[in-house]
């Protein structure tokens, strides 16, 4: 009941709520003593509430002819609430439009499915074009998308709309100045200068549509929407920087003020070459980890690359560190983005399209003629709109996307740890594309593919379950490290490596991480896969070839597990630690040779 009164009475500080009527509920009436009118039951977020009577404000307006609407709609906007019928001294009145100005007293509540929940829908003026936020079916270039595939926010809506969370953007820069980007003043980061200031880039509009993406405002009749329309935005110009050395500042930067750090770059895609992370780097994530959000972890998205097929995001070192949230790209058919890297690093996927010529995503762009879109030159994209873009894509794309979602559910929950809001969103992810053949159920009965994570983020699902969620344990860990010194046969069979875990009290996984050592001369002729003791393969490299540009010629992949290389395996979550564990190295080429010298495990779980 006070939830429901502080609701209704401080309707400023939400974003919608619905009245409905549902069939067995009495009609709205009015009672002339009291001067109040009983809603027969009103739904906030995700209870419906019963017998709800309440004092109006004001009478705005009525009509005595029978109205089209099928529910009672309560505009936080303009404060005023529709009924669709109101009966008065037994006459019914139609369009009843009232503002509320007290709730008296509340009768019965239960919970609702998320069927019973109306979409919020912001006035946005391209907000129907977002399909990543909802699909209805819109036309791209050459095919509509099809209805449904999309983060399923617009139900979230009704609970969160990341209020009160604050995501840094790091990435090339961020329009500070923006129309439709609301920036806490004075706490940017430039590191051009490496001072506060103005992180603005005048040539590249790909942090500023990121940022547009996660937490552009919201029904402000202005623009777009972001996932998280109420969040609030920093930037950090870390790839305007002339060197790479801010690379772990970065990621800590007012570790005490930020809640989310959304980061849209990494190791240079299509290479095919493994790129480790910088143990400075490592460090600075584990500091985040470990204190930022008063000790509850700052949470770290990362887009796990556009390298596909030559790359995986397997061989991003930073991409496989257990403390970042690797995603995927899907299109608007819910499918794989021809350029979106697999790997078992990989969590969940958001949407990022394919390219302009067919169907990508609507969000910001810098202000003015700068940018992507300069409103006149580029016929594929707004006309006239040089705020705005609808050519946003890639992994890029999708990672904002889930620090979007990721506030949402800091805002229904302050209190998940950032283990939990991993969790949260692999059990509450979609399988999509279920006709895809990767797919399979882990020893944790949790289905799994290496091309989707978990699968598509569900904003509402995970935010329905972020309001209930009970933490979990402190983490366990536990490694082991074997040297085999085994030689893989060359082009002719596989092998095998075993190590044995046992009384590690882990019995649900949340990440694995396996180093690898090996001196074979090329990388690029190994397939390597771990098994775990619930039998689940993770794929960590397969065959393939290298290049020394995106787009220049082939070269060696060289001997990048001499020295070691991490991989990280998010697929096996609620699985079991302890038991045997095998690494099967094959060598499928005869251009290279060598030996696995050494490798080990490192559980990690509750």
């Amino acid at each position: 009941m006070k939830v429901l009164r502080r609701a209704i009475l401080l309707t400023v500080q939400l974003l919608v709520l619905f009245l409905v009527a549902p069939a067995g509920f009495a009609a709205d009436s009015y009672d002339p003593v009291t001067g109040s009118v009983t809603v027969g039951s009103v739904v906030v977020g995700t209870t419906r509430y019963q017998a709800v009577v309440l004092k109006p404000a004001t009478l705005v307006s009525f009509s005595t002819q029978v109205t089209a609407l099928t529910e009672d709609v309560f505009d936080v906007i303009t404060g005023r609430l529709t009924l669709r019928t109101l009966s008065v001294g037994g006459v019914a009145y139609y369009n009843v439009v009232i503002t509320v100005g007290s709730v008296l007293s509340v009768g019965s509540s239960t919970p609702v499915d998320a069927g019973s929940a109306v979409p919020v829908v912001p006035n946005d003026p391209l907000f129907p074009d977002q399909w990543h936020l909802k699909n209805t079916g819109q036309s791209g270039r050459e095919s509509a998308g099809l209805p449904g595939e999309d983060l399923n926010v617009s139900l979230a809506w009704n609970v969160a709309t990341g209020r009160g969370v604050r995501i840094a953007i790091v990435d090339d820069g961020l329009d500070i100045h923006h129309e439709d980007l609301a920036v806490v003043v004075g706490k940017s980061w430039d590191y051009r200068v490496n001072a506060y200031g103005d992180p603005s880039s005048s040539s590249s509009s790909h942090g500023t549509s990121c940022g547009g993406l996660a937490a552009a405002i919201g029904n402000n009749g202005v623009g777009v929407a972001g996932v998280a329309f109420n969040a609030s935005l920093v930037g950090y110009n870390l790839l305007s920087a002339t060197t790479g050395e801010y690379g772990a500042d970065a990621v800590i930067k007012d570790l005490a003020f930020n809640d989310i750090y959304s980061n849209s770059y990494g190791a240079t895609d299509g290479l095919g070459t493994l790129q480790p992370a910088e143990e400075v780097w490592m460090q600075a994530i584990e500091t985040g980890l470990a204190t930022g959000r008063s000790g509850k972890g700052a949470v770290y998205t990362w887009a796990a690359g556009n390298g596909a097929p030559t790359d995986r995001a397997d061989y991003d070192g930073q991409g496989n560190h257990h403390g970042v949230i690797a995603v995927g790209s899907l299109t608007d058919q819910g499918m794989k983005s021809s350029y979106s890297e697999p790997g078992a690093n990989l969590l969940v996927s958001a949407f990022g399209g394919e390219y302009c010529s067919s169907h990508t995503i609507t969000t910001v762009d810098v202000t003015g003629a700068a940018g992507d879109n300069d409103g006149r030159n580029y016929p594929q994209d707004y006309a006239g709109r040089p705020n705005y873009t609808r050519c946003m894509n890639g992994t890029s794309a999708a990672a904002p996307e889930i620090s979007g979602v990721v506030a949402l559910l800091l805002e229904a929950n302050p209190g998940l740890t950032w283990r939990d809001v991993r969790l949260v969103l692999a059990k509450t992810a979609r399988k999509n594309d279920p006709g895809d053949p990767d797919w399979v159920l882990n020893g944790g009965s949790m289905a799994v593919n290496h091309n989707y994570g978990y699968g598509a983020a569900d904003a509402n699902a995970a935010v329905r379950a972020a309001k209930t969620w009970v933490n979990i344990p402190a983490r366990k860990q536990a490694s082991v490290k074997v040297s085999p010194g085994l030689a893989i046969p060359d082009a002719a069979g596989a092998v095998t490596s075993e190590i044995s875990l046992s009384k590690t009290g882990i019995s649900h996984l949340e990440f694995v991480e396996v180093n690898v050592t090996s001196d074979h001369t090329q990388v690029g002729d190994l397939r390597i896969a771990l098994t775990s003791p619930s039998k689940t393969v993770s794929t960590l490299a397969v065959p393939h070839e290298c290049k020394s540009s995106e787009d220049g010629p082939t070269v060696n992949c060289g001997s990048g597990l001499s020295g070691g290389f991490r991989f990280g395996v998010a697929r096996l979550v609620g699985e079991v630690a302890d038991g045997k564990w095998t690494l099967t190295v094959q060598d499928t080429k005869a251009t290279g040779t060598g030996s696995l010298l050494a490798w080990n495990i490192k559980a990690m779980g509750y």
